[in-house]
């Protein structure tokens, strides 16, 4: 069969436009989809005719992908070492609204397989990036980020399901981080960490802890469910996609967004810009509190949920990397002009407040609110996984209690200067 050169982008069942296999790709919009009603862009892709390959096309596609040592592992397996060849291989589903079919083609009628929690925890000990290949070497599915991971489905009768495809799931399966030797249950330090968000108050994706998989199961927020339950798939944009920077310079030290410009973003997509901006801030100070050191602009999203206009996403990939030696002590952010959480104080809260726009009295207050609801959302969300761990899980997670309710002890009082 002829390896096809381009692929079609769809929109439900409406052509969004055409992505070619040139160096780089280029993105072309439908002439249909320059003619409609109401008009949308393609994350920050100008509605124009002709072919775009513009870095705003490389960051939309690109970012759909998953990275670093999955993508070359996705590369190997799929025999696909170009963009387009990944794009063609996998991304069939990815985040978001759109659908990524062979030129031609049109998206098919979703289709699953039904599964068992002991059957995928069986084909998770086999292999190193074993999640991934949960759907099948066949299968047209794709996860942004670093962390191995696969798409499945959960419906009402609370069984899981693997999606065949591009059809749609409604969670993301996380198991633990096999690839770092030192990283130990890390899903059970990301469901604590994301339960302990959602307890101080963050608008925060639901997880729950699988035990037979031994993962943190993440409800999709860029997917809702038709009242004839059936999956709608949600507009979803990250702030490297709408900054138009490669996931390869994610971080702000290679050159990607800095808390500065994410609250630019904000305020420019939200159409609840004062909302978005206080949960931002929350986010900042609950990544410091809690050693979240990879907090990159990659996760931060918009969204468009229906009746509700375009909003921050639920956070997501909440973690304590700090726990483990030989990650980097460095926060993903500098606060006005420091990256080192331990040698934070009020004067570089003061300077971040500059940077953003806003008075440092309310970001002083916004950090002291969040420490004192620290210990009680900590506390809370062990109590509540503890029950499902194994001996070494409820190890790591009592490890993980004391040490965010020291740092953030710690961190609170020079933040209060």
């Amino acid at each position: 069969m002829e390896r096809p050169n381009r692929l079609d982008v769809y929109y439900g069942s409406e052509l969004v436009g055409t992505l070619h296999d040139t160096s780089p790709i280029a993105f072309e919009y439908a002439a249909s989809w320059l003619e409609r009603e109401q008009r949308m862009t393609v994350a920050a892709i100008p509605l124009q005719p002709g072919r775009n390959d513009s870095a705003a096309v490389q960051a939309f596609f690109e970012n759909l992908l998953p990275e670093g040592e999955l993508r070359h592992y996705l590369a190997r397996q799929r025999k696909a070492s170009t963009l387009f060849s990944l794009l063609l291989a996998v991304a069939g589903d990815t985040a978001g609204v759109f659908v990524i079919v062979p030129g031609g083609q049109h998206p098919e009628p979703a289709t699953y397989e039904a599964t068992t929690w002991e059957a995928m925890a069986a084909a998770l000990g086999k292999k190193s990036a074993s999640a991934i290949d949960l759907q099948g070497g066949d299968a047209r599915l794709s996860l942004a980020g670093a962390h191995d991971k696969a798409s499945i489905s959960i419906f009402e009768d609370g069984l899981p399901r693997l999606p065949k495809g591009t059809s749609p799931s409604t969670h993301v399966l996380k198991p633990n981080i096999k690839h770092l030797a030192k990283v130990w249950h890390s899903a059970a330090n990301e469901t604590v960490v994301m339960q302990a968000a959602a307890h101080c108050g963050l608008p925060t994706a639901e997880v729950f802890y699988e035990p037979h998989t031994e993962s943190c199961v993440v409800r999709r927020f860029d997917r809702l469910v038709r009242p004839d339950g059936t999956l709608a798939r949600l507009v979803q944009y990250d702030l490297c996609q709408l900054s138009e920077t490669v996931s390869e310079r994610k971080y702000e030290k290679e050159g990607g967004p800095g808390l500065a410009t994410c609250a630019e973003l904000i305020r420019r997509y939200s159409t609840q810009p004062a909302v978005d901006l206080r949960h931002f801030v929350g986010w900042i100070f609950f990544n410091l509190y809690t050693g979240n050191n990879d907090s990159h602009a990659k996760n931060l999203s918009i969204h468009n949920l229906p009746g509700k206009g375009v909003t921050l996403t639920p956070f997501y990939d909440l973690m304590c990397t700090r726990l483990y030696p030989g990650l980097s002590q460095e926060f993903a952010f500098e606060i006005g002009g420091e990256y080192k959480p331990a040698a934070m104080t009020s004067a570089h809260v003061a300077a971040l407040a500059r940077q953003l726009g806003m008075r440092p009295q309310f970001l002083a207050q916004q950090a002291a609110d969040l420490a004192r609801r620290m210990p009680h959302a900590m506390d809370q969300a062990v109590k509540d996984i503890r029950p499902v761990l194994s001996h070494s899980a409820r190890v790591l997670v009592a490890r993980l209690l004391q040490f965010v309710l020291s740092t953030t002890k710690k961190l609170a009082t020079r933040l209060a200067g």
